[in-house]
Order: structure tokens, then sequence, then C-alpha cells
């Protein structure tokens, strides 16, 4: 659903935007209105070219991604879709609060993200995204293994990942149900030591988010590696541990 947005004078005067031609200045003012409160959508260049170019004959890929090698909007993929983010969004925007609040199924920009999209043709780059070399259109030769990780021999290392069905442990134990498969695509990729990192820290989270609508969407919890993030509770709430986290989402 397309969204108000602003647009302030300095926009016409940005001798870098003027590099790339009128159709593609006027895309990039119109994929303000499509994103999400993070400046984050799925790009699907059909529908995008109906609801904002349908009038024009335009290659809409070729415009975004002039547009991404100018540094106005950066491309990414969670290796399963393609999704685009404005640069600098937050600074020129002022979502409302109901659009926050209602959060987003969309991952958020990183730059390992970054780097599963083949600008070219705007393609998921197959050999970073892990799929099976055939698939990919690169050259077999330009990677033998496909994991973006070291090969490692020890069964035992750190590295290998974690036993899938503790997503669902970490799930209920979240509480904010949304984007439950970029969700569980993320979580099946950390490594032991982030598995029980996130376990170890998620009752204080949950703690000292009592009220569930101003907890952060499970996604972007775990792309922005939020378990790392130091965490403030008071002296009440600091005293929850995974029992009563768990008896209150119901498991128990």
């Amino acid at each position: 659903m397309a969204r108000a947005r602003n647009i302030k004078p300095a926009f016409f005067d940005n001798d870098e935007l003027a590099e790339n031609e009128p159709l593609g200045r006027l895309l990039f003012i119109g994929l303000w209105t499509l994103c999400d409160f993070n400046g984050n959508l799925e790009w699907r260049s059909k529908r995008i070219q109906k609801q904002l170019l349908a009038y024009d004959k335009c290659d809409i890929d070729k415009l975004a991604i002039n547009l991404d090698k100018s540094g106005f909007v950066r491309f990414y993929s969670d290796g399963d879709k393609i999704y685009l983010n404005v640069v600098n969004f937050s600074k020129h925007q002022n979502p409302h609060k109901n659009e926050k609040a209602k959060g987003s199924e969309i991952p958020d920009y990183s730059e390992e993200y970054r780097q599963l999209i083949d600008l070219k043709g705007l393609k998921i780059n197959l050999d970073k995204s892990g799929l099976k070399q055939e698939q990919s259109s690169t050259n077999p030769a330009d990677s033998l293994i496909l994991n973006s990780e070291p090969l490692n021999l020890n069964p035992e290392s750190d590295s290998q990942q974690v036993d899938e069905s503790r997503f669902a442990e970490f799930w209920d134990l979240y509480g904010k149900k949304r984007g439950r498969d970029s969700c569980e695509k993320k979580f099946n990729k950390l490594k032991k030591h982030e598995v029980e990192k996130i376990f170890d820290v998620l009752p204080d989270y949950i703690a000292s988010t009592p009220d569930i609508k101003y907890r952060k969407d499970p996604a972007t919890w775990l792309n922005n590696k939020c378990w790392e993030d130091e965490i403030y509770t008071d002296s009440k709430s600091s005293k929850h541990d995974l029992s009563d986290i768990q008896y209150q989402s119901g498991r128990f």
C-alpha cells in the first residue's frame, strides 16, 4: 500500500541525483511511497512499474540500478527475495507512529545481504546465497565452496549450524509473531555460540519490553544481532528467568 511521504526543495538541486535521467528521479520519489518505515521494500519489477511508471516505456531495472550506482538506493537479498533500501530514508522521512507500531516483515538492510546481489541483471548471487552451483550463472571455477563461511572439517566446531528445532523454541519465547519464514531462515544460519548467546539474553530483553508492541520485529532483532546490544532493565525485570518467560508465553 502506497504511503504519503515528504519531498524537500533540495531534492531538485541535487547535482548527483541529476546524473540520473528524469524517469529515474521520478522512480526514486515513487519508491519512497512504497517503502516501509525503515525505507525498505521487496523489489518486484513488474508490479513497481505498474504502480509508479505505468504510462512510461522504460527499463525499470536499469533505472533502479543506476540509482544504486549513484548511492541513492541499495539492493540486497536474503537469498530468497530481492529487496531495495532507500539510503538515509529515516533522515528525510517521518513515518507515522502507527506505521512503526505495525512493524514490517521485510528484513533490514545489511552488508551481508548486500553481497548476495549481482547488479548486472538484478539477480541473486547464487554462489554466495549457498544454492547449488549448477543453478548459478557465474563461472563454476569462481568458487568451489558455496558457503561464504570457511570449510571446517571438525563436526563439533562452533561454525556448525544449530539444530533447526531450536527455532521453534525461540519463536515461542519471543512472543511477537511476524515474519516467521524470514526469521527461520536467518536463525538456522546462525552459529551455535550465537544461538547460545540469544537464549542467554532473550529473557532480559523480553522483560525489558513487557508491552509486545514495543518489541522489535523478530526478523529485525535477528538481522541486526540485537542480542549483542546492552539491555536496560529495572531491578524487577532483571530477575526474570527463562522459566518465567516460558510460562508467560504459554509454553508451560
